[in-house]
């Protein structure tokens, strides 16, 4: 499939039509917005970040990527750089982009091994050549994204024929009511939270840009309440709200995200699922 015609059928598979262009173009400049202020003053607590240097959904992109005869490959969102050093490290020439010019300089700035280039960009219009990266790899940051089907068209776009994605995301179950929940919860620890998505949700999308699931799988993560909420800067009646809500979370719930409480009723943590999936463009 050309370039050309991948271009909204990502966008397609969600039901999409063009009498939604201009609330898009609206909701996509508000995402943007609302990210940048976000990471523009968090970006150096996330390239330290201990939940995001590590974890089970990290070994297996990174071991993803060292199956793949080491080319060109692209790092959308790169964050605290640590999917950009699992690239690296794999042997791949790398192009690191992130929407947030701080977060590009920290990751820079963490990363020892040279890469071929650090761009300040947005996921859902890469500034990249179209069939120019034989690997595309995204890592914990779709969720803030404005669009995400966009985003998607992009990378059928920038892949070779043939290319492959390795994409991670945090993701929910299929109940709606469990997945409005915890998102809900996520955009008052941080503003820039747009909506995650079930992996059902994402296998339709990668389909409607025709780009081939061969790979699914679920992994999880526990996450300590005071440092996620410091991570991002959460403070004041913003974090005692999200303490409130964990608190008061219903049965199924807690149950689902595992919420863990002192003897006190304290919050100390909960746990979420990532969903890892790896696509491959048609030769």
């Amino acid at each position: 499939m050309s370039g050309t015609a991948s271009r909204g059928a990502a966008r397609a598979a969600t039901g999409s039509d063009a009498r939604d262009d201009a609330r898009v173009s609206d909701d996509l400049a508000g995402a943007h917005e609302r990210n940048r202020a976000q990471y523009a003053r968090v970006a150096d607590e996330y390239a330290v970040s201990a939940s995001h240097a590590g974890g089970e959904d990290l070994a297996w992109l990174a071991g993803r990527a060292a199956s793949v005869v080491p080319g060109l490959a692209l790092d959308v969102a790169c964050g605290g750089g640590f999917s950009t050093r699992a690239l690296l490290d794999a042997g791949h020439q790398v192009v690191a982009t992130d929407l947030t010019p701080e977060s590009v300089a920290a990751a820079r700035s963490t990363t020892e091994r040279p890469a071929l280039g650090w761009v300040a960009g947005a996921a859902e219009r890469l500034p990249i050549r179209t069939h120019s990266m034989a690997l595309v790899a995204c890592r914990i940051a779709p969720h803030h994204f404005g669009d995400i089907a966009r985003f998607v068209d992009e990378v059928a776009r920038v892949l070779t024929p043939g290319g492959m994605l390795l994409l991670v995301d945090s993701t929910v179950p299929e109940d709606d009511d469990l997945a409005r929940w915890l998102d809900d919860v996520e955009r008052l620890r941080d503003p820039s939270h747009g909506r995650s998505w079930a992996p059902s949700r994402w296998r339709a999308v990668l389909a409607g840009a025709r780009l081939q699931v061969v790979e699914s799988r679920l992994t999880r993560k526990r996450h300590e309440l005071e440092p996620w909420l410091a991570r991002s800067g959460c403070a004041g009646e913003a974090a005692v709200e999200v303490r409130r809500r964990f608190q008061d979370a219903p049965p199924d719930a807690r149950s689902a995200y595992a919420v863990e409480q002192s003897a006190d009723g304290t919050v100390l943590a909960y746990t979420d699922s990532k969903v890892c999936l790896r696509a491959t463009k048609p030769a």
